[in-house]
């Protein structure tokens, strides 16, 4: 049987994949957590399944497995993953002061993961690219965004807070579902409106003036931000779609976050400017007029006729492989770059080559395993630390575990030094006040608490709200006994616009982000 038609019989099992099992199956390929091993920071948990952890400069050329019917497929790959070296944190290209946090090509990034493309100033954020800059608690900021918090889906914009699906818009508030939109607060379903609160349209100085009394209430943040967020997700310019937050699409049956797509099912998170078509179970994929991508998780950039693979770039008629760049016609391969006609990393003739994916691929078929994603028990994550897991978190021990994925069930422990002092969530309003000037106390400058009304009719803008310094010296622990620190990038933007302290942990932040109603699926 030709190559052609192995491939379509792949695509019409791919097809059949129904929302939960896509969820299941791939998105438990991205980890969402770190791990502490020895004394350094992992993406991969200390357990057997991972095999052999190392940096980026000490990564080894792959070992060669010939393929000789002795085991199963999924039998010998999952030998070959768990014999070949893995990156202990992805990091690739350049980067600058950011070694705990999955990038590429970025600085002063922390505790993220993939974030990649001039990025700078990055804090608790996933999956946000392309020219970003002092980005905080927020998920897939894309395309040239500045001075994001506490946001999800954020295009070509600046000066976006606790707001969800927001494209060529800035200084927005509280809002969801916006385009082309400027000074907007707590609105909803807007396009090319400015100086708007709760849908309201004002003069500009009637919106500066409701602005400031708006934004005293710091109290309501959470639940301002818990509005925007669970407002319905609108689909823009598109048509015969199912989904949320799908623009200038066509053709899409359960899609969430993507731009530019026709004809996709099961697809979460594309927004790019280049258009990409016959996508099917794919997860976070990317970049440049892709085509025919078929159960991959983080696969693009000029990809086309990709099956079964995790990760990476480049790549042309691909199948069931894990970490490929710039690589054609390869098949069961790990990490290779810049190879072609290669099978469990061997190189062969073109010809050897088809004789050989042919018989394998009627092995697989007859086995009944030709288009099934990588099983469970290669998986090498925690399915609860894992994308899956938040974007469906009705996946229980049980379901996960008899289908041999592995789960946590003890706490990720901190190591907290003896003699630091522990702030409890509850006793952040020490640390947070106003500065008297002294021409309004007569005394010298001190911290006081006031509400908000007092504040606002007694001194205006004489009196300046701040953040204790001495809060960056502390560790605070939640209500769940987790422990977290305000980083100085973090002080500084809290500062800058004046905002609260996150009561939350870094890592319940990054969860609200993907805390979307699938229930409609």
């Amino acid at each position: 049987m030709g190559l052609d038609q192995w491939q379509k019989k792949i695509q019409k099992k791919r097809k059949q994949t129904s929302w939960r099992d896509f969820v299941m199956e791939i998105a438990s390929w991205m980890p969402v957590n770190f791990y502490k091993i020895g004394h350094n920071v992992s993406r991969f948990p200390d357990t057997s399944r991972a095999g052999q952890l190392v940096s980026v400069q000490e990564h080894p050329q792959q070992d060669v497995v010939e393929w000789g019917m002795v085991w199963s497929f999924f039998d010998s790959y999952t030998r070959l993953f768990r014999k070949s070296p893995k990156m202990i944190i992805q990091q690739w290209f350049e980067n600058e002061n950011s070694i705990y946090a999955e990038c590429y090509g970025a600085k002063d990034c922390y505790l993220s993961f993939g974030v990649w493309q001039n990025a700078e100033n990055v804090l608790y954020t996933m999956m946000s690219h392309s020219t970003i800059t002092n980005i905080i608690n927020s998920f897939s900021i894309v395309w040239g965004c500045d001075n994001i918090y506490s946001s999800r889906c954020i295009t070509n914009s600046y000066n976006v807070f606790f707001s969800s699906n927001v494209h060529n818009s800035n200084n927005v508030w509280f809002s969801s579902n916006m385009l082309g939109c400027n000074d907007c607060i707590a609105c909803s379903n807007l396009e090319n409106m400015s100086y708007c609160i709760e849908n309201k349209s004002y003069s500009k100085e009637e919106y500066s003036k409701l602005r400031n009394s708006f934004l005293q209430e710091k109290n309501r943040y959470d639940d301002y931000h818990y509005i925007a967020y669970r407002s319905d997700i609108d689909n823009k310019i598109s048509t015969n779609v199912h989904g949320k937050w799908i623009v200038h699409s066509k053709d899409i049956e359960n899609g969430f976050f993507v731009q530019n797509l026709v004809g996709w099912r099961n697809i979460f998170l594309w927004w790019w400017q280049y258009s990409g078509s016959n996508f099917y179970d794919s997860f976070d994929v990317w970049n440049q007029e892709d085509s025919h991508l078929y159960a991959t998780n983080y696969v693009g950039e000029n990809s086309s006729h990709v099956y079964c693979v995790i990760w990476w770039a480049q790549l042309n008629n691909v199948y069931y492989s894990y970490h490929m760049e710039s690589c054609s016609f390869c098949l069961w391969c790990i990490w290779l770059k810049n190879k072609q006609y290669c099978i469990f990393n061997k190189q062969y003739s073109k010809e050897e080559r088809y004789s050989k994916v042919d018989e394998i691929f009627g092995q697989m078929d007859k086995d009944g395993v030709l288009g099934e994603f990588f099983p469970a028990s290669m998986n090498p994550f925690y399915f609860n630390d894992t994308a899956a897991y938040l974007i469906d978190p009705s996946f229980t021990k049980e379901e996960v575990t008899a289908k041999a994925y592995l789960r946590r069930d003890e706490p990720v422990k901190v190591d907290i030094p003896e003699g630091v002092d522990v702030v409890k969530v509850n006793e952040l309003s020490n640390y947070e006040g106003f500065v008297i000037p002294t021409e309004v106390e007569g005394s010298h400058q001190q911290m006081r608490f006031l509400d908000f009304a007092t504040l606002h009719s007694k001194w205006h803008e004489e009196v300046k709200r701040t953040i204790d310094p001495n809060i960056l010296k502390k560790i605070i622990v939640d209500e769940k006994g987790n422990y977290y620190k305000i980083m100085k990038m973090e002080y500084d933007f809290l500062m800058k616009y004046w905002l609260p302290l996150s009561r939350k942990h870094w890592l319940e932040r990054m969860k609200e982000n993907f805390k979307l109603d699938y229930h409609v699926l």
